[in-house]
């Protein structure tokens, strides 16, 4: 019992203390809880607070940037105006002071007219005929050059050149304004017209970046004058007097020259691409950097000249002459040389004649080192007592050329044709010639004459064989007999003449003879034949295909020729029809039977190929009668030279002999020989061109 109430006991006061602990947890709780929302509300507006206080602070910087951005602006704005106002201010003080120079100017002008106006008229319109008119009018011109602009002085150049104080002539001396210098001077605005510009004299002058685009000027002098970069685009310049000028910069561009002299000048940097230079005169001249390239040259004189890294590739020059000159590193590449000269010339070095066409050129006694004329065409040149050490001549055709007492070091002729060249005299051996393509019948340094190898094996027949050796007998039978005009000789010979009999023989050429460079070679064959008997020579390429043949007929010396002849061009009777002829005169049979025939009445020459007889093809001329060089008048006679595969015209009407080339495309000609009453043309072996004159009966 006991020990149960004090179970009881004990279990009472736990609970108690339980509910007495409860009673502290709820109190804590409601404390706690009590404290929260105070607690909450102060975070809050501490959170608010640091809040505003930043916000403020933003807005305070920002005001602050706003502000020093405005500031700036301002400054910026301020300054911008200054310097407008600056600006303009300078404008207006560069206004005025143009103005004040116009006008300072416009009354120096106007003063200066006034006083040569006074000079002029008080002796009568030449004022150099007083010494003393002279030299005040010299000084004055002078002086008012230094103070006007170039507008200002083509004007007074104009003025004095429009008073026939610039030109220069018997009557009236020009004035002399020598030592002027004067720029950006436009010249069409002294010319008539912009376009016309003749005998101007203005000597001894310096002149930079001038314009003369689009004159014409003819008797002009401007001798001893320096032009530093001007401007004669289009230009046509004709019995001008350049001598002793320096040009530097300068552009002839498609400017056409006739007669005219630049002896003794001085070129730099200086542009010659014309078509048409005739007569002029660059001797003992100076040229450095000077570009002819695509230009036509007719009987420029280059003598005694210095010529340094000039260009003339695809150039025509018509008889040019270089005697005495002095050429370094000239480029002549594809250009066509009609008889140069440069004979005497002191030093040729370092040219480059590959694939040049020298028709007639003369070295005589030229002093040539260091050259190429690879490829070069050089037919019937002439190298006499010239001296030519380390030049290649590789795959030239040096057909008829003469070397005649020339000295030859290190002169390399492999491949070159050398047919019927003549080397007595010099220095070289045949062994030294044994790469050439052909040195058949040139004559060599002990008079003995040169020989091919022949490419045809056992040509001769064997009279120790019952056979024929070499030859390929495709049908009947042929045997060596001896001959009967030679008993040490034997000959080819038809056992049976009513069968005949063929052979043959090929002969390969690919390892010496090559079409791309040697297009137009011909076969050389030298054979004895009797009546009946022919040859027949066929080009057969790798491909089996025949691309030439040529049949070799003897014909009797008494043989009867048919009477009835077939025509080969018009026939249609008279008329310019592509059938028709009018009044035909001179005809020429090329190798491959084309005809070419001049249609006389009809101002043109007119071919026909073989087998082609229905109508012909106008190859030179049809453009009416004229004197251009795309029209003849009243043609005589004709030829084709093969080496420069062209057409030689006697143009009787125009009295001159032209060349029209027959490749595709042409439309003009050129004149080769000019002022002479031609009839009659013929061109020899080695290409001299015979002309009959008949007004000076020669």
């Amino acid at each position: 019992m006991i020990s149960q109430k004090k179970n009881v006991q004990t279990d009472g006061s736990i609970l108690a203390t339980r509910d007495k602990k409860r009673g502290k947890f709820r109190g804590s709780l409601k404390f706690v809880s009590s404290l929260l929302l105070p607690l909450a509300l102060g975070v809050f507006t501490v959170v608010i607070t640091f809040q505003q206080q930043s916000a403020a602070k933003q807005q305070r910087d920002d005001d602050r940037e706003a502000a020093e951005q405005q500031r700036i602006n301002d400054r910026n704005a301020s300054q911008q105006q200054r310097d407008q106002e600056k600006q303009e201010a300078g404008l207006l003080r560069i206004q005025e002071k143009d103005l004040d120079k116009q006008r300072y100017e416009n009354g120096r002008f106007d003063t200066y007219i006034q006083q040569m106006g006074k000079l002029l008229e008080k002796y009568h319109g030449s004022i150099k005929s007083s010494g003393v008119a002279a030299t005040l009018a010299r000084v004055k011109t002078l002086n008012i050059f230094r103070q006007l602009d170039a507008h200002k002085n083509i004007r007074i150049i104009r003025f004095l050149y429009e008073a026939k104080q610039l030109t220069d002539t018997p009557e009236n001396r020009s004035l002399d304004l020598s030592t002027a210098e004067l720029s950006d001077i436009d010249f069409r605005e002294a010319s008539i017209n912009k376009k016309i510009l003749n005998n101007l004299s203005l000597t001894d002058v310096f002149l930079s970046n001038a314009t003369f685009i689009g004159i014409t000027m003819t008797h002009v002098n401007f001798a001893f004058t320096q032009f530093n970069t001007a401007n004669f685009l289009l230009a046509e310049i004709n019995n001008a007097n350049f001598s002793s000028a320096g040009f530097s910069n300068i552009s002839f561009v498609s400017t056409s020259f006739s007669n005219t002299i630049f002896a003794e000048a001085t070129f730099k940097n200086v542009n010659f691409s014309s078509k048409n230079i005739r007569g002029v005169n660059f001797n003992r001249s100076t040229l450095v950097h000077v570009d002819f390239s695509f230009s036509v040259l007719y009987d420029a004189d280059f003598s005694s000249a210095s010529l340094t890294n000039v260009n003339f590739s695809h150039t025509q020059l018509i008889n040019a002459k270089f005697p005495s000159a002095t050429l370094n590193g000239v480029d002549f590449s594809s250009a066509e040389l009609y008889k140069p000269d440069f004979s005497n010339a002191h030093q040729l070095t370092n040219l480059n004649f590959t694939s040049t066409n020298l028709i007639l050129a003369d070295f005589f006694h030229a002093n040539v080192s260091n050259t190429n004329f690879r490829q070069s065409s050089c037919v019937a040149s002439k190298f006499n007592y010239a001296s030519l050490s380390y030049c290649n001549f590789w795959y030239s055709n040096l057909k008829y050329a003469v070397f005649h007492e020339a000295y030859l070091n290190q002169v390399n002729f492999s491949r070159a044709n050398l047919y019927e060249s003549d080397f007595t005299g010099t220095n070289i051996t045949e062994k030294e010639l044994k790469d050439a393509l052909s040195i058949e019948d040139a004559a060599l340094l002990n008079g003995t004459t040169a020989h091919d190898e022949n490419l045809i094996n056992e040509g001769q027949a064997d009279c120790n064989i019952s056979y024929i050796s070499g030859w390929t007998l495709s049908n009947g039978n042929v045997t060596p007999v001896i001959s009967n005009k030679s008993n040490s000789n034997c000959q080819f010979t038809l056992q049976s003449l009513s069968t005949g009999a063929t052979m043959y023989q090929r002969v390969n050429l690919s390892d010496k003879w090559d079409s791309n460079f040697w297009a137009h070679s011909e076969a050389v064959l030298s054979a004895k034949m009797s009546t009946g008997v022919s040859i027949e020579l066929r080009g057969i390429k790798e491909n089996n295909i025949v691309f030439s043949m040529e049949i070799l007929i003897n014909i009797p010396a008494n043989a009867n020729w048919t009477q009835q002849g077939v025509p080969l061009a018009g026939g249609h009777g008279s008329g310019n029809g592509a059938n028709q002829l009018y009044w035909p005169h001179g005809i020429f049979v090329d190798d491959d039977q084309t005809v070419v025939i001049v249609d006389h009445a009809n101002n043109r020459i007119i071919q026909w190929k073989n087998g082609h007889t229905t109508n012909g093809q106008i190859v030179a001329g049809g453009k009416g009668l004229g004197n251009r060089y795309n029209q003849l008048d009243h043609p005589t006679d004709v030829l084709i030279d093969e080496e420069t595969d062209s057409l030689i015209i006697c143009d009787r009407g125009n009295k001159r002999v032209v060349r029209w080339s027959r490749c595709s495309g042409t439309t003009q000609g050129e004149i080769l020989i000019d002022n002479i009453d031609c009839f009659g043309i013929a061109m020899d072996e080695q290409r001299y061109l015979y002309v009959s004159d008949v007004g000076n009966r020669e």
